[in-house]
């Protein structure tokens, strides 16, 4: 058998690490630019193998996140990107609403307390003139949704639900579409920058002409990224002007492979004082290293007939099991939440989660705001792993996205990255030009 002995190269002006659905939108924002080529790249043989393609598909309004952190902000944006890309290019989705249901009265108050962050975060769209959060008693509950119980709900409107698959399919498209190229079964094993960091006299310069820069930049040596990757053909370097990391579960180590060579000649700030001054076209400073946790959640099936019209989440003050539906009008409850050490570990293990001692568990954490759930119908279904920042019981952290020198370093995408990924392909692209 042939062994490939020599290095394949390429040069690009924009690459792309990891093929989810926020590395798809980043690319496909990219590639529709029409001037500088974009290479997406992922290890996987196929696109979205990882988080994008076990969640729970919710297209969120964004009120659950600090007023003014970027899960707010991208995911009301991403909100209405979402809705405007799946009617323009025939995605199949579906805006079901979604109740928020308290129980007794510490939960009512946080209920009209998220009321008043809806009406103070989201305004009337063309689309979505009403309202964008609104109460139901008791008995409004009972007329419309008999097997939900609680004392009073909140709805959210604009709350719905998206074919994962279709829109990455339809990404994949577009970027091809647009020029662009996608390469699987492609892994980054070694990253280093080919210039050294300007001072800031030369950045404001720098900044005055980006974009043209961008394109310019591997030509002139003034710029880029030597990358190695492993692949099936053998080994592969890119040259890219701009890398935009966007691995998911593996952006730490991704990054870590840059971060470890000298990146500015000041003083390395803290990952706080940079984390919140991101909005910057360039930030000044790195972000100090960074390690992801892993936290899987499984997803529960339901072998009988819908209990639900719409999705039904517990008072998110406490973040429990939750009721959202597939597109065929399936319920699904979860996820629960699991922190593991590896990143691939989406086994479902019939002799814990999936036995009846823990899908009766199941059924009464469910039963606690619907009504009728038979323990005997529920199945362990499927397990996503989420790449968090945050450990068990520690407090928020929001999502990173940092640019520094044509490096662009996305960590922690979560929930809710995908309503947002569409928005956070716009960001990137703003702060890239």
């Amino acid at each position: 058998m042939y062994t490939p002995t020599e290095t394949i190269e390429y040069e690009v002006d924009h690459l792309v690490i990891g093929a989810g659905v926020v590395g798809l939108a980043i690319a496909e924002r990219l590639s529709a630019r029409g001037s500088g080529s974009t290479l997406l790249i992922d290890k996987n043989p196929v696109a979205g193998q990882e988080t994008s393609s076990r969640n729970s598909e919710v297209i969120h309004a964004g009120l659950y996140y600090p007023v003014d952190s970027l899960k707010t902000k991208l995911c009301i944006r991403g909100n209405e990107l979402m809705y405007d890309f799946c009617e323009k290019y025939n995605v199949e989705h579906r805006r079901t609403t979604k109740w928020v249901v308290g129980q007794n009265d510490a939960d009512l108050e946080y209920l009209e307390a998220l009321s008043k962050k809806a009406h103070s975060l989201l305004y009337p769209t063309k689309r979505m003139p009403g309202p964008p959060a609104f109460m139901l008693t008791e008995d409004q509950m009972l007329a419309q949704e008999p097997h939900v119980k609680g004392k009073a709900a909140l709805v959210s409107p604009r709350t719905g639900i998206v074919d994962t698959y279709g829109l990455m399919h339809m990404l994949e498209a577009r970027i091809q579409d647009h020029g662009g190229d996608i390469v699987f079964q492609c892994e980054v094993v070694d990253m280093e920058r080919l210039y050294p960091i300007v001072e800031r006299e030369a950045e404001e310069q720098e900044e005055q002409a980006h974009g043209e820069l961008l394109a310019i930049g591997l030509q002139s040596g003034k710029g880029g990224f030597k990358v190695e990757m492993t692949s099936p053909a053998g080994r592969v370097t890119v040259k890219a002007a701009t890398v935009i990391n966007s691995a998911g579960l593996h952006a730490d180590k991704v990054y870590n492979l840059l971060r470890s060579q000298p990146l500015s000649s000041r003083s390395p700030a803290s990952e706080a004082q940079v984390e919140f001054g991101r909005s910057s076209k360039n930030s000044a400073t790195p972000l100090a290293p960074l390690k992801l946790r892993y936290c899987k959640g499984h997803y529960y099936g339901y072998s009988g007939p819908a209990l639900a019209s719409r999705l039904i989440y517990p008072n998110l003050a406490s973040l429990g099991t939750h009721l959202t539906l597939d597109l065929a009008g399936r319920m699904r409850f979860g996820p629960d939440v699991l922190y593991i050490d590896r990143l691939d570990d989406y086994a479902i293990d019939p002799s814990t989660v999936g036995s009846p001692a823990s899908l009766e568990l199941v059924a009464q954490v469910v039963g606690s705001y619907l009504r009728s759930v038979n323990p005997s119908l529920l199945y362990a279904d499927y397990a996503g792993i989420r790449p968090k920042l945050a450990g068990p019981g520690e407090p928020f952290r929001d999502f990173i996205i940092h640019h520094h020198n044509g490096f662009v370093n996305l960590v922690g995408i979560e929930s809710p990255g995908l309503t947002s990924s569409l928005a956070i392909a716009e960001y990137v692209e703003t702060m890239l030009y």
